[in-house]
């Protein structure tokens, strides 16, 4: 249980705090052993908030698997070149030896990684090395009629002022071939006496129409967004409130004006503090970024603001396309390319100086690129600001942590 009051300390205990929060996290899982006051010390939500602040440690974490071979994945920790700001070299340092770790990572989560492996999904902190496979939720009860098809997806989220993690299931039916969405049903985790289960969302807007998911989720101030679809061509983003625990969906304007355009590649992130959906559509041919945010949930209002890069740096661009992975604390987009070749980089866009900056990728055992034709190669990228993670909540404490490392 985290401590939620604190008493005067001593200056011994001072210089005990200010050594222990420059250690590294695995260290301090040991030290937890030494003592009953250490122990509810690095357990403290106090000590976990400064260490997060202290212990500031960039890294990338890269997944790639064989679609066609089952167990033959692996996932590398990547470490900047060097420890300037502007550093744009990335190179892997280890890998996670456990063949469950590694998949589509869904999202980072306060130093959580937060992934899908067999299409199940786990939560793994690389400070520690813990490992949990989430509760599933059944949907054996959920009728699929011929020619449709079942989708199960997860959403995680943290409220930084109750201090409370939640998750939320989303189960979705609809026509393969048309799209057609034919029904959908939310379900929250709760957990009581340290024992979680899923329950039926409560009652939802009336203009709370079923959908199906589109992408992984974000979570922002105490609320998990996700987008969705609701036909073929019709976007929404639905909101989660963590403390009230109450949906809420937005529908999105509409973005292009050629509707033979195909279906935009849209993703969600966190921009300014806000849900933005990124746009990606024009910056192959145009060097034009779109950003689309829900400037406020109750009024459903938004705003654009399109990004035009810098003519020098628009041949960075011009011969790939591009998938969006989320932002970086300071406001940064990162953008992946969809194929994966060598040599390998990744791009992060500064949004506020208008600058993108290719980042290379070195370390990647040459056998991910020399994959035969009867290979399904997939991989997957996320950068997480705070790989050091002391988080310790009910929330999580009643999953079954094994050692991932």
């Amino acid at each position: 249980m985290c401590l939620t009051t604190e008493t005067p300390k001593l200056p011994m205990q001072l210089v005990t705090d200010e050594i222990l929060t420059r250690l590294p996290a695995k260290s301090l899982m040991r030290f937890k052993c030494v003592s009953k006051l250490w122990l509810s010390l690095i357990r403290s939500r106090y000590f976990c908030n400064r260490f997060s602040k202290i212990v500031p440690s960039p890294r990338l974490y890269m997944s790639l698997w064989d679609q066609a071979t089952i167990g033959d994945n692996e996932t590398y920790t990547l470490a900047p070149l060097d420890t300037r700001p502007s550093t744009s070299t990335f190179v892997v340092d280890d890998n996670l030896p456990d063949p469950a770790i590694g998949g589509y990572i869904l999202q980072n989560l306060g130093g959580f990684m937060i992934y899908v492996y067999n299409r199940e999904p786990h939560i793994y902190n690389p400070a520690t090395g813990q490992l949990a496979g989430f509760p599933l939720r059944s949907s054996d009860h959920i009728v699929v009629p011929p020619g449709g098809e079942k989708v199960v997806t997860y959403y995680f989220g943290y409220d930084p002022l109750s201090h409370k993690y939640k998750a939320v299931s989303l189960i979705s039916v609809f026509l393969e071939e048309t799209k057609q969405v034919i029904s959908s049903v939310n379900y929250v985790f709760s957990q009581k006496n340290k024992l979680g289960y899923w329950n039926k969302a409560a009652l939802t807007p009336t203009d709370f129409c079923p959908h199906v998911p589109s992408k992984g989720g974000i979570s922002i101030d105490g609320v998990i967004y996700y987008l969705a679809l609701v036909d073929r061509d019709r976007f929404v983003v639905v909101s989660f409130d963590i403390r009230s625990e109450e949906f809420n969906m937005i529908q999105v304007p509409k973005l292009h004006e050629d509707a033979s355009e195909d279906t935009p590649d849209l993703t969600l992130l966190e921009h300014g503090g806000k849900a933005t959906l990124c746009d990606p559509t024009n910056l192959r041919d145009k060097g034009v970024l779109a950003l689309w945010t829900v400037e406020d949930v109750g009024s459903k209002k938004w705003s654009c603001k399109s990004l035009v890069l810098k003519p020098s740096q628009l041949p960075l661009v011009d011969s790939i396309t591009f998938r969006v992975k989320g932002t970086t604390q300071n406001g940064k987009v990162l953008l992946i390319p969809k194929d994966f070749i060598s040599p390998f980089h990744i791009f992060s866009y500064d949004v506020q100086n208008n600058d993108m900056r290719k980042i290379e990728i070195k370390g990647i055992p040459d056998v991910w690129f020399n994959m035969g034709e009867e290979a399904d190669l997939h991989f997957d990228v996320m950068f997480m600001d705070q790989s050091e993670s002391l988080i310790y909540t009910d929330f999580l404490s009643c999953f079954d942590w094994g050692d991932g490392a």
